[in-house]
């Protein structure tokens, strides 16, 4: 629309409204491209801290690894940081840790 009235002033032969017209536009571009980049980045740093971890044991060593890449075999351990998992009988409603693959 902006567009239409700049060229428009710019018909009837006023440069100096048609200037501030395009000025306005440039700027209104400009302002809207940073903050766009400045949502993408604010959105990537977001979903990174929001990428879920596990705490595992695997081949004997403690790790932390994205929860996508938790694979059979690996102990995963809770908030105690537990070395054992209970036996299977045991009932624990909040388990310390838990393997991932049948014993």
């Amino acid at each position: 629309m902006l567009l239409v009235a700049a060229a428009l002033t710019i018909a009837t032969g006023d440069l100096s409204d048609a200037s501030v017209i395009l000025l306005f536009i440039t700027v209104n571009t400009a302002v809207g491209v940073v903050q766009e980049v400045r949502a993408e980045q604010a959105v990537m740093a977001l979903s990174a801290m929001s990428a879920p971890t596990a705490r595992v044991v695997r081949d004997g060593e403690e790790r932390s690894v994205p929860a996508a890449e938790v694979v059979p075999g690996d102990m995963v351990l809770g908030a105690a940081r537990a070395t054992s998992c209970p036996p299977t009988e045991t009932y624990c409603p909040r388990p310390p840790c838990w393997r991932t693959s049948p014993r």
